[in-house]
């Protein structure tokens, strides 16, 4: 692998790096072996040949187009979708190597990739794996069954550093260059203060009040809003000693806040319904105003069950990312935990008879929702 590209992808997540499709042999694959779908994105490649290799696993491991983006946010953008893993299927000549017509494909991908419409324009049947890649070889090993922590997403202070650093990275680089260019004796203390405050807001995010990352972010810069003031007070002829620490740190926590919700499947974004509320569209290939996502977070829509609707095929059950739905005893949805809901869309797009809906409100309404 190449390591500036595995640097850059690191480090600088929000921009694409990608790798070339196909289909890759790892382990000594054969014709029973598994077909594993991934992204296109050269970090999760990376990672998920190291993982596989490490556990000797024997599979093929198909790349689909992503757009050079990870599986989480390809697939919200609709950059990782059922055209992909289609024209993947057909272009790679994995028909001529396995007996089986049966993917694997990672459950975050269920947002943009249909596996009903996979099934229908290639013949192949789509299972949803487990959500981290260390599970696979146990899933496999255990006949490709899932328990309840396989399907479900996490954000553990691993995951939260490791998001955070490559989401979060150019955002200090290029406050940084503000203060080398503007206010150069300030930039050691900007080096360290923004830096402190990124591990230590990850570390202690989860015991931080409040739901969203902005929330959490505003409680404490309302925290040190107040040291703040107290020391202009103790301090009134100006030298108080921490003024230029307490404003930088203010200012980095509410820009690592606002991001939070955009970087992890199991919290609601804050940025982006924000965005759409402004009427701002799109960002380059980021798509805000007028997507069902966003009304969902804006409360212009709301996710409805038919239930009488409902066929059984559990597919809002394997995808939801935090466990939303479970099956009733008639075999059938219920929406267990609405309130968890980060309105991914996954268990609307997979829903197989259209029992899932993502109805207009009376708030919806208003704003022209039909």
């Amino acid at each position: 692998m190449n390591p500036v590209k595995t640097l850059w992808s690191l480090l600088f997540r929000l921009f694409p790096c990608p790798v070339p499709l196909g289909l890759h042999q790892v382990g000594s694959p054969g014709p029973d072996s598994p077909v594993l779908v991934t992204c296109n994105f050269h970090l999760t490649l990376q990672r998920l040949l190291r993982v596989l290799r490490r556990d000797g696993v024997d599979a093929w491991l198909l790349v689909a187009e992503s757009r050079g983006v990870n599986v989480w946010c390809a697939a919200g953008g609709d950059e990782f979708n059922t055209h992909s893993v289609v024209s993947s299927v057909k272009t790679s000549g994995i028909a001529n190597k396995v007996k089986h017509r049966r993917l694997i494909l990672p459950p975050l991908a269920a947002p943009g990739v249909r596996a009903a419409d996979v099934h229908d324009q290639t013949g192949w049947k789509v299972s949803w794996g487990p959500v981290r890649a260390r599970d696979i070889a146990q899933y496999l090993s255990e006949g490709k069954k899932r328990d309840e922590p396989m399907m479900r997403a996490t954000y553990d202070w691993k995951e939260r550093l490791d998001t955070g650093l490559g989401s979060l990275f150019p955002f200090y680089l290029v406050g940084a260059l503000g203060f080398a260019v503007l206010a150069p004796t300030l930039l050691p203390a900007y080096l360290w203060v923004a830096a402190a405050c990124f591990v230590l807001f990850m570390l202690a995010c989860p015991w931080i009040p409040g739901e969203h990352g902005l929330t959490k972010v505003l409680i404490l810069d309302a925290a040190l809003g107040l040291a703040l003031l107290a020391g202009e007070i103790l301090w009134p002829s100006g030298t108080f000693p921490a003024r230029v620490h307490l404003v930088i740190a203010m200012v980095s926590l509410l820009v690592y806040g606002s991001e939070l919700g955009g970087l992890a499947s199991t919290m609601p974004s804050d940025l982006d319904p924000f965005m759409a509320k402004l009427g701002i569209g799109a960002v380059g290939n980021v798509a805000w105003a007028g997507t069902v996502r966003t009304e969902l977070l804006n409360g212009y829509r709301e996710l409805q069950l038919e239930h009488e609707r409902c066929i059984g095929c559990r597919q809002c059950y394997q995808v939801c990312p935090l466990g939303v739905w479970e099956m009733g005893q008639d075999r059938r949805a219920v929406q267990a935990r609405p309130q968890l809901c980060t309105a991914c869309r996954a268990c609307l797009v997979q829903c197989r008879s259209g029992a899932i809906q993502a109805r207009p409100t009376r708030l919806g309404l208003e704003h022209g929702l039909g």
